[in-house]
Formats: C-alpha cells, structure tokens, sequence
C-alpha cells in the first residue's frame, strides 16, 4: 500500500502542474499582484493518521503569512516546492499543537481542544483557500479570485478523498460561507449535502452549528470562525466539543431538517 503522503504528493503534483509558475515563485511574477500571494497550503499527514480512532479535519479559511520560498531557499523545482510546503505543514502542527492556549480565541485553540479529548494522530488540518493574499483573506484579490477558488477547490476535495476523515468540522466563518457553499452545494441538483440537522432544540441558534452530510457519508458541522468571541459562538464551540464530538454522536436525526 503506497504511503498516504505519497498519495497526497501525486494528487497535488497533479493538481498543481499547469498553475504558471508565478503562482509560487514570486522571483518571477510577471504581476506585482502575485508576489503579494503568501506559499501554498498543501497539507501532509502522520505516519499515524490512519490509525487513529476518530480521524477529524478540521477547515479553516486561509493561512496569513506562509512562507514556502525564500531567498535562503529559492524555488528549485514543484516535486520540491511540494514536499517542502507539506513539511512546513506537518512542522507547524506538531510544533503549536502541544502548546498552551492562546490568549483569546483563536483557530490553534479549536485544534489544541478536540487534539486533548480525541488525540492529535487523527487530527487533519485544510483551508478553504489554499493561499492568502497581502497577508489576509483571498478574497479580496477581486482579478485573480475565482482562479485561486478553483485550485483550492480540487486541493480540498483531493485532501477530503485521500485522507478520509470521520468527520468535517468547517470553521472557515460567514464572510466565505457562500464559497464553502459554491464548493459543496447543499441545495439543487448538484446538491452534495443530505440529512441537514440543527441544534436549536438544545438552544444553539442555526447560524453558530450545523450539521449536515456530504457525499451521504461523512458528517460536517459547520461553526463560526474559532476567533469570534461572541457568546454565542463560544457556546456553540462547547457544545460541538463536549456534547457532540466526546459523546461520538455525529448527528441528531430526529431534530429535522432545516435550512443552512
């Protein structure tokens, strides 16, 4: 059986391999825009991953500074550019899963959570946008936006297939839910979303967790972005941690069906 990273390596070799080369090496952009692109985001995995007993991927929104490149290490070529994003990725993970709280809230502490009552081997880290731009959201890079959705598309959905998670925790906030909702539709014939379930009857309002199917098989719960620090949010966070995820519930059926 070839090894997961390997898998992962071949999907985003593949993925990546007609992205113009200015897309990653910023030393030869031929727009000042894309030098303002932070490195691509392209996770690996842990020898143990597989194992694990409850495998979570959990999906922010994008990294701010990413630093793949540099002048110390200059791009040499995508096999290595691939492999040196994916170690950074690993590297980060292990490195801040361990650490303490951070001050606040903040997308690390969601992880550092499920990671003390589920394990870190099964935890998987993905954005929503494999990029950030001026050291924020994509979104804002109006010109070049839908090229950089459709990448991080096929990257998500590749990491979603290769990786097999139990559950899908989306964390990725309002202001890019209507992407998330372009990348997984939940309504109309290409609908890849079924058995859509609230938690209002346990006093969560429908805008801070909801639960639903994709593909019909794996469970998704969609939150706030981990650093709202509204009381509802911070709420719904502790209830999908305690009373959701540490029962093993990956659903409510009876409580119906209702809209996102």
């Amino acid at each position: 059986m070839d090894d997961i990273n390997d898998v992962l390596t071949r999907a985003y070799r593949e993925i990546l391999a007609d992205l113009p080369l200015h897309w990653i090496d910023g030393s030869c952009f031929q727009d000042v825009e894309f030098a303002k692109l932070s490195g691509l985001f392209l996770p690996g995995t842990s020898d143990a991953y597989l194992q694990a007993p409850q495998r979570i991927m959990v999906v922010g929104r994008e990294t701010k500074t990413w630093n793949v490149i540099s002048a110390q290490t200059p791009f040499a070529d995508l096999d290595e550019y691939i492999h040196r994003a994916m170690i950074k990725q690993q590297r980060f993970l292990k490195k801040n899963l361990p650490d303490r709280r951070d001050k606040g809230e903040s997308f690390f502490n969601l992880l550092r959570a499920i990671a003390k009552n589920h394990g870190s081997d099964g935890i998987a880290w993905a954005n929503l946008f494999c990029s950030s731009w001026k050291g924020n959201s994509p979104m804002a890079w109006k010109k070049h936006f839908p090229a950089l959705l459709a990448v991080s598309e096929r990257l998500l959905k590749a990491q979603i297939e290769i990786l097999k998670p139990d559950i899908i925790i989306f964390a990725n906030g309002t202001t890019s839910a209507k992407y998330r909702r372009q990348l997984f539709p939940h309504k109309g014939e290409h609908s890849v979303c079924s058995r859509h379930v609230d938690f209002e009857g346990y006093g969560i309002a429908i805008e801070q967790l909801w639960m639903y199917y994709i593909y019909e098989k794996i469970p998704c719960y969609r939150i706030q972005h981990p650093s709202s620090s509204s009381t509802a949010a911070r709420s719904a966070r502790r209830y999908l941690l305690k009373e959701v995820l540490n029962r093993g519930c990956s659903g409510y059926p009876d409580m119906g069906v209702n809209r996102p």
